[in-house]
Parts: C-alpha cells; sequence; structure tokens
C-alpha cells in the first residue's frame, strides 16, 4: 500500500507507521541473507549472560518408565510427537506415550508381541476414521506394520489422547523398517532395512479384487518379483530418515551412505519419481567451502538429520542437511538463473531440474570468536540429533558420557538491520548458545505453533514465542529461544543492573529498538506483567523515560527516519528514541490489520458488503491498543514540564534553549498524532464489530451501489485516517436497518457514541433521534401526534442544520413532505 500522504496530523502519523512497517518487511529472507557459497560469522549475545536458548525446566521420566526400562531384553527406541503433546518410548514390544507437560502421565500399549523397530505418527486419509480420529499411529516390527486411531484432544497440561484399534496392518515379510514419514494428504512411506522404500497403502473396505491394506514396493523393479532372495544380489543402501515437502509435493530420503535420494509426489501428490539422486554431497560442500573438512577414511561424512525449508520462509532453499559435524548444507531445486531474487522465484509444484548444495553453513566452533562464546562452545561438534526450523537450528552434541551440550543458533537480527542499512545485500549472522542437559539426546522438536517470523525484533508479545522440546534418556529438556525483548527482561530484572549494562544493550540493539521492547513489556497483558514482576515494570519505565533521548537538531543523521520533522534550512529535529519507539511498537500492533482489507464484498455481484477480517483477530488488535492507550494516557511525562526532571536537551548541546523548546514542540505535536491515530484505531476495531455484529452483509444490501463501491476493498488503515465519510453511510444504513425493524436506536446511539466517539458526534445523536422521530410519525395514524413528532424531530434538526449534506436535506424534506407537515 503507498504511504498515506497528507498535511493532517492523522495522515502524517499514518506515514509514520506505515515507515515503520516498511522497514520491518525489508528485513532479508533466508536465502538473501545466504546469497554467498558459505558462512561462519557467529556472535555472542548482548548481554553475554544471557543466551539465545536457555533452558525452562527439566522434567523426568517417570519412575515407572524407569522400571520398564529395567525390563529392557532387545530394542529401546524413544521420539517425540508434538502434534499431541507426548513422548513415545517402546521397550522391546511395549509402546508408551508420555505426557511430558503433566510429567507422571503416560499410556501404555502391549496388544502384541513383536519387537517395535519403528514408530511414526501420520495424518489420516479422508473417509477412513471417524471423526474423532486426528492423527494415526504407524508401529512397525519384522513381521508386520500396524495402524492405530489416535483421538487428540487440545486442552491445559497436553490434553487427551485416546488410542483406536483399526484393524488395518500389513505384513512386514521380516523387513525391518528404519524410518516412517507421513504426507498430509495420508500417504504413508517406510524405508526398510533391505534398502527398499516402501508406501502402506489402505482404505475404508476391502473392495472387489484389492484387500483394504497394501505394502508396495515403490523401488523394486519388476524382474525383481521372480528373482528369489538368495540371488537377488547387492542390495540398496538402506535409508536412514525421510522428510516430506508437501508443498513441493517432494520426498527427500537419507541414505546410510550420506547420499541423498530426492523424489517427486506428482502434482497432484499421486505419484512416486525418483528425480534425483545426490551421491557426493560432502565434497560438494567442499568445493563452496574450502574450510568445510568433514569426512575422513577414519571419520567418514554423516548427515544427521533433514529439514524441509517451507515455501512460507524461502522460495529457492528447499532442504538444511545437518552434518554430524554440526554444519549446515542448504540444498535448492531452483535453477542458478531463478534464485538470485527469493521472491522472484515461482512457488511451483512442478518436477524439479536440479538438486544442489547451494550453500555451507558452518558449525558455530568452525570459527571461534568472543572469549565468552569459545568457552561455552565445544571445540569440535559430533551432532547426533538436530533441529531446523524458521531460521533456528539446535544440534546436540555429545558433550560428555553423561550430559549433551545442544548448540543452538539463531539469526542476529539488530546486526543484519544493521548491515541492511549500510550495504546492499547483508550476510547472515547467527547469536550462538549451547545449554547443556542431562542424558543422551533423541530427539528435539518445537512445541510452538504458528508463523515463525526470522526477525524477532519485530514482536509485540511480551512472552517467549517459540519453545522446543529435547528428549534424553533422563526425561525432557523445554528449551526456549530468547528474543532482545526476552534478554532486556532478563537484564533489568536484576537486582541491581549497572547503567553500563544497559548502555551496552542500548548500543547493540539501538536506541529506537530498546524503546520498543520497553513498550513490549509495559504494555503486555496481565498475566505476562505478573510473572515479570512490578521490577521489570519500574525498570522498563526508567530505561524508557530517563535513557530514553531528547529531540534534538541534527544537521546529517546517519540513519534518516520518517519520523523527523522539517526545520530551518537544511537542519532537521530528529526526535527522540522514546517517541520512535512508541512509532514502532504501534506499527507492529497494527501490522497484522493495517493493509488488509476491513470491508470486502459478500457475494459476486457485489449487492453485499462484509466484514473482512475476523473478529478475534480484531479483538487481539485492540486489547494491544488500548492497553497502550491506558499507558500513554496515564504517564505525562512523556514531554518535559515543571513536574517531571526530563532532560530538555543532549547534555554535550550548546544551542540555545529556544532551539530544545522547538525541539519538544516537534516531538510533542508527533506524539499527539500517534495518539490520536491510535484512538482512532481502537474506535475502528469496535466499529467493525458491531457491523459484524449487526449482519452488515443484510444491512448493505439496502445501500446505494455506489457507496458498496466505495466501501468494497477498503484497508483498515484508510478506514482509520481517510473514509470518515464510509463510515457515516454504514451507521446510517444502520440506524435504517433498526427503524425498518421498528426498533429503539437508543442503546445503538448509546454504544456508538461511547465506543466510536470520532465517528459518532452529538450531531450524529441529533440526526438519528430526528429519523427515528418522523420514521415513528410515519406509522401513526393520529395527527396531531403526528405533528407532535415532527415538530420534536424539527427541533432536533435545527440546531445542526449546517453539518447536514444536502442529499440528507433533501431526504430530510422529502419525509417532512410525506407525512404532510409542510408548515414544519
Amino acid at each position: 500500500m503507498a504511504s498515506t500522504i497528507g498535511g493532517t496530523p492523522l495522515e502524517h502519523a499514518a506515514q509514520v507507521v506505515e515507515s515503520k512497517q516498511q522497514a520491518d518487511r525489508k528485513f532479508p529472507v533466508i536465502s538473501e541473507l545466504l546469497h554467498a557459497s558459505s558462512s561462519s560469522e557467529y556472535e555472542g549475545a548482548i548481554p553475554a549472560e544471557w543466551q539465545v536458548v536457555t533452558k525452562q525446566r527439566a522434567v523426568a521420566l517417570p519412575d515407572a518408565l524407569f522400571e520398564q526400562y529395567d525390563l529392557l531384553e532387545c530394542r529401546c527406541f524413544m521420539g517425540l510427537f508434538p502434534e499431541i503433546g507426548r513422548a513415545w518410548i517402546t521397550v522391546d514390544h511395549r509402546l508408551f506415550l508420555w505426557n511430558y507437560e503433566d510429567e507422571t502421565d503416560f499410556y501404555s500399549f502391549e496388544g502384541q508381541e513383536q519387537i517395535i523397530v519403528s514408530v511414526a505418527l501420520v495424518k489420516p486419509r479422508s473417509g477412513v476414521f471417524v471423526e474423532a480420529v486426528t492423527h494415526v499411529l504407524v508401529v512397525a516390527t519384522p513381521l508386520e506394520v500396524f495402524l492405530l486411531g489416535v483421538g487428540h484432544r487440545g486442552g491445559a497440561r497436553g490434553g487427551e489422547v485416546t488410542l483406536y484399534a483399526t484393524q488395518i496392518s500389513v505384513a512386514a515379510d521380516g523387513v525391518a523398517m528404519t524410518c516412517i514419514a507421513g504426507a498430509h494428504d495420508g500417504r504413508v512411506f517406510m524405508g526398510g532395512n533391505d534398502g527398499g522404500l516402501y508406501e502402506f497403502e489402505y482404505r475404508a473396505s476391502d473392495g472387489w479384487l484389492t484387500k483394504r491394506a497394501r505394502k508396495v514396493n515403490l523401488t523394486a523393479s519388476v524382474a525383481s518379483y521372480f528373482v528369489p532372495t538368495f540371488l537377488a544380489g547387492r542390495r540398496d543402501t538402506p535409508a536412514l530418515a525421510m522428510a516430506v515437502d508437501d508443498a513441493r509435493r517432494l520426498l527427500y530420503v537419507l541414505l546410510q551412505d550420506a547420499s541423498i535420494r530426492v523424489y517427486w509426489l506428482g502434482a497432484q501428490g499421486d505419484e512416486f519419481v525418483l528425480v534425483h539422486h545426490h551421491r557426493t554431497v560432502g565434497s560438494a560442500a567442499a568445493l563452496l567451502c574450502p574450510q568445510f573438512n568433514e569426512g575422513s577414511e577414519a571419520a567418514p561424512f554423516e548427515i544427521a538429520s533433514l529439514h524441509v525449508i517451507p515455501l512460507s520462509e524461502s522460495r529457492t532453499l528447499g532442504l538444511v542437511a545437518v552434518t554430524g559435524g554440526g554444519s549446515r548444507l542448504y540444498f535448492s531445486t531452483v535453477q542458478r538463473a531463478q534464485r538470485f531474487y527469493d521472491n522472484a522465484a515461482r512457488a511451483t509444484a512442478d518436477r524439479p531440474e536440479v538438486f544442489e548444495v547451494v550453500h555451507v553453513r558452518l558449525a558455530p566452533d568452525a570459527q571461534p570468536g568472543a572469549a565468552t562464546r569459545a568457552a561455552l562452545m565445544p571445540r569440535a561438534l559430533r551432532v547426533h540429533a538436530a533441529f531446523y526450523g524458521g531460521g533456528t537450528a539446535l544440534m546436540a552434541h555429545a558433550w560428555s558420557e553423561d550430559h549433551d551440550a545442544v548448540v543452538g543458533a539463531a539469526p542476529a537480527c539488530a546486526q543484519i538491520l544493521g548491515r541492511v542499512a549500510r550495504q546492499p545485500r547483508a550476510s547472515l549472522v547467527e547469536l550462538a548458545a549451547a545449554p547443556r542437559v542431562e542424558g543422551r539426546t533423541w530427539a528435539i522438536a518445537e512445541l510452538s505453533s504458528g508463523a515463525r517470523a526470522l526477525n524477532d525484533l519485530a514482536t509485540v508479545s511480551a512472552t517467549p514465542t517459540r519453545t522446543f522440546a529435547v528428549l534424553t534418556n533422563a526425561g525432557v529438556t523445554v528449551l526456549e529461544q530468547q528474543r532482545p525483548v526476552d534478554m532486556l527482561r532478563a537484564l533489568i530484572g536484576q537486582p541491581a543492573v549497572a547503567d553500563a549494562q544497559l548502555r551496552e544493550f542500548i548500543a547493540a540493539y539501538g536506541l529506537d529498538e530498546t524503546c520498543a521492547m520497553c513498550f513490549t513489556l509495559l504494555c503486555a497483558d496481565d498475566a505476562a506483567q505478573h510473572s515479570g514482576g512490578m521490577h521489570v515494570l519500574g525498570a522498563a519505565r526508567r530505561v524508557l523515560f530517563e535513557l530514553g533521548g531528547v529531540p534534538h537538531f541534527a544537521e546529517a543523521p546517519a540513519f534518516p527516519t520518517a519520523a523527523t520533522a522539517d526545520a530551518t534550512g537544511s537542519e532537521r529535529i530528529e526526535l527522540s528514541g522514546r517517541h520512535n519507539g512508541l512509532a514502532q511498537y504501534l506499527a507492529r500492533v497494527l501490522q497484522p490489520i493495517w493493509a488488509r482489507a476491513a470491508i470486502s464484498a459478500a457475494t459476486n455481484d457485489g449487492t453485499r458488503v462484509r466484514v473482512a477480517i475476523a473478529t478475534p483477530e480484531l479483538v487481539e488488535v485492540q486489547d494491544r491498543l488500548r492497553r497502550l492507550q491506558r499507558f500513554v494516557g496515564s504517564n505525562q511525562r512523556f514531554v518535559p514540564d515543571q513536574l517531571n526532571q526530563m532532560p530538555v536537551q543532549p547534555a554535550n548541546s550548546t544551542r540555545p534553549p529556544a532551539d530544545a523548546t522547538r525541539c519538544w514542540q516537534a516531538e510533542s505535536t508527533s506524539l499527539g498524532a500517534l495518539y490520536e491515530l491510535l484512538v482512532h484505531a481502537v474506535e475502528a476495531i469496535s466499529f467493525l464489530c458491531l457491523l459484524a455484529d449487526f449482519n452488515l452483509p443484510a444491512i448493505s444490501a439496502a445501500m446505494p451501489a455506489e457507496q458498496r463501491q466505495i466501501l468494497a476493498d477498503i484497508t483498515f488503515g484508510r478506514l482509520v485516517c481517510g473514509e470518515r465519510a464510509a463510515c457515516k453511510e454504514l451507521i446510517l444504513a444502520l440506524i435504517g436497518s433498526q427503524l425498518r425493524q421498528n426498533v429503539s436506536i437508543d442503546s445503538l446511539s448509546d454504544v456508538l457514541s461511547k465506543r466510536c466517539s470520532s465517528l459518532f458526534s452529538v450531531a450524529d445523536v441529533a440526526l438519528y433521534k430526528a429519523l427515528e422521530a418522523l420514521h415513528v410519525a410515519g406509522e401513526t395514524g393520529e395527527g396531531a401526534e403526528t405533528a407532535e413528532l415532527a415538530r420534536d424531530a424539527l427541533a432536533l434538526l435545527t440546531g445542526i442544520a449546517g453539518s447536514l449534506s444536502i442529499g440528507q436535506l433533501r431526504d430530510v424534506c422529502a419525509s417532512f413532505e410525506a407525512l404532510g407537515q409542510h408548515s414544519a
């Protein structure tokens, strides 16, 4: 959306908000940060005492499960099912689902006698199971592979899980399935220790010539079915892991020799075609990065895990392979000529023409940096389990016999933004940490859900948004990814924090962003504020009002911002970090709805319109805006006066006091405009919620077509700043709808005047009460009562005649004529 240009304070505030949102959108996507063939830059977290990944809590395995482990005879496996909030453990033929949120609750399944070799949780096929089955558990033994229905009802502490017997199974024929993966449409793929890839096909019932379930060998040739097993010769290399890319319709298969196969599942998801087999992954990585030295005769090159990069994160990068040495290899299935600009690449599920390593990200230990990081990081990683998603990598490294170090790396957003401002293309810089966990890691999974933004500065949530579970043979350790606002909370939450530490933090993240973080903490909901404590809130206020800076003249600002005011000559007024932080926070709160259509056509012919943003989304934004409105309204320290002791100009300034006064006037004017925008946005959301409650599609059917055309696809930003006339017409239509139903508009007028006072003035109240009087007069058959109602309406209209439009005057006169009240 183009920036709102205009001279009113409200339009200026809208322009500031849009410029802040535009700056956030300029943050590079992951492929733009990895434009070179390799990278290796890491930095310690600021401040050094708080890491980018920290331990939240540890939950030990229940004693009952340890007792089962003591009964182990052959095999034990473990893993995580974050979709249902459970860890799974197999002990020989027994399967346990442990609710690590409830800590002691676990479900046992002992309905068969064969040793379990593999387990996976997949999506069910449509139309096969009852509605209560939300997932399917695939359990593999050397003799058979069978399905269990899983019903999961979400709720507190992990919710409830129920297992259902399905009687669906296929013979394994002595093949131990080493890995299992499922697609979103219910297809189930399995890798056997014989080197074959299989599909578990099943349906609701048996067909005339087909069974309800069957195991299909996807990689066997036709001739292999007629050759005895002892004459089959060399087997294919077995698979270690699989990863399904549902958006691109691809299946990635990691083999034991560290090669990767890529299978295309077809445009409709019903095919299985080998399109690429990358046999020299390690050599390709070494060609891109000479420092990459993994793999030798003594220690062969290994890949620990594969992770799909969704289209929402990158259109050109599709896969990340985490190596045994902790490096990340990024693969692409997009032609080289199309990889230069991620946004220009076409999102497609076509058969890929290439599959190649395009970037090598060396492990955090490969380029030792600051002393604090070097002390935390192991010199050489030995990764045996890993996670990657949303730009964050977690790798389990064997620190000792009894402990693992979970090496975490995430983008250093402040450093990246600083480079974006100075150079055309920025490279990836990451913060690294290595918290230790007890035991040997089996699996790592993300517990949080929802969209994951690469730029963790652009946040309005006061609570950590990303949490991870690390499953070891000792229990589950929950890790949190610390955003800059979390690090600031930890810093100012200390009993005594030195100004030097605060200034170090401000220098690292910038004054504007630090103030925006303070607004995030101060405008959090009650639960978040209570968890942080009053000490944190008081410290955030101190940072905001004592260290938030002052507006000042700057002849040549290093980083010009939209939140500046013109002064005489070539000088400009650079507003304070406190002002810019407020504008930044307000812009981020409004970002989810600002440029979206607030009202749109409800029918193809445009005869009706509807509220285009869901009410829960509107209410969530409004709650944040109201908390910000209360904070700004209850704190009068944004500009200096006789009551507060705020500095009026920088300590080293030599300018006369009159210049400082002009700077503070400019800041006060801009703050007032931002507050006006804030109030109007709160009222606009109330108005949209009211329209949704009163059935806007039905109301709009009676509106003129020209008015509906104006309202169609009007954005929320325009509704707040520039389309007041359209709001008035909607209110008129709403009032008219109530009058046609012979419903008094008193309660509606009260609601409008309380929640939408900028849209519904005193003159509007008089107009609508006059219209109601005329409507009642038309329904009354008594001449005297009609005349009295007409006189009441005329008295109301006389006081507001100057504010009525020509169209409204014409309609009012027509109403009087229809009543025969010509003398009125």
